[in-house]
């Protein structure tokens, strides 16, 4: 499952390629002079040499960073969730705790898990 959106992605890419290209032209400003052939040949050369930097370097990080990005922002929410769940079972304990101090009873609430066939029992046969 992916953490990071499309929207993220494409934004993400959009600035990569961007990084990419600004690096060629520097790049290319400083060797790419000493070419000795005509205008086409130098937009071919500049062309190929910007994409194929794109394809090497986007190949590269995301065979070294996209996993680890993926995992890292995957444990975050797994990190969020228990902190959460921990945060609702304290106040669950404070509750109950209070309650008994004041000798009172909790309301109780419809359990969070619930049967698998719930939903839908009306509909089925009874059996004798």
């Amino acid at each position: 499952m992916a953490v990071l959106n499309q929207d993220t992605r494409l934004v993400m890419t959009i600035l990569f390629v961007g990084a990419v290209s600004g690096a060629n032209v520097f790049a290319y400003s400083k060797i790419g002079v000493g070419f000795p052939y005509g205008a086409l040949a130098h937009s071919v050369l500049f062309g190929l040499g910007t994409i194929g930097a794109i394809m090497v370097m986007k190949a590269l990080f995301d065979l070294a960073l996209n996993d680890k990005i993926e995992l890292w922002l995957l444990d975050r929410k797994i990190t969020a969730f228990w902190e959460r769940r921990a945060r609702d079972d304290q106040q669950r304990r404070k509750m109950t705790e209070s309650a008994k101090q004041y000798n009172t009873t909790l309301p109780v609430y419809a359990s969070q898990e619930t049967d698998d066939n719930v939903i839908g029992n009306e509909f089925l046969a009874t059996l004798q």
